[in-house]
């Protein structure tokens, strides 16, 4: 069952590609086929005390290996300073519930079938560069 869910404006989003639009619409389609929600899914917390940026990144990478995610096949992954930004352009935050770590989230698109300006939007909300996973 899914639910939408709050995220501090400061916290960290983390996304694995597909970051190219076509690509990323083919995800959002998947996605709504097996949950009946047009999302993409990210990894997101604020940072604890005293955590530093590196940390919390590190902190996220280590969730999303035990949600599943291969670190060879998701060597590069894109940030978000804050999930303001995403926020800010009228995406909300799901939880899909079940096996879901708790810093897995899903970015709602909403109820209509996202177009590609819809996913841009997404986008634009991510650093230009993707960063290597460390090793």
């Amino acid at each position: 069952m899914s639910s939408e869910a709050e995220v501090p404006p400061d916290a960290l989003v983390l996304r694995f590609k597909p970051m190219d639009p076509e690509r990323c619409l083919k995800r959002i389609a998947i996605d709504h086929r097996d949950t009946g929600h047009y999302c993409l899914s990210v990894f997101a917390d604020a940072p604890r005390p005293d955590e530093t940026q590196e940390e919390l990144k590190a902190r996220l990478l280590a969730a999303s290996e035990l949600q599943g995610m291969n670190p060879k096949s998701n060597k590069t992954y894109w940030q978000c300073t804050q999930a303001e930004k995403l926020l800010e352009r009228k995406f909300a935050f799901r939880k899909d519930g079940g096996d879901e770590v708790p810093e897995h989230y899903s970015v709602d698109f909403g109820s209509a079938e996202p177009t590609l300006e819809d996913v841009n939007r997404f986008i634009e909300a991510f650093d230009d560069e993707p960063e290597k996973r460390p090793r």
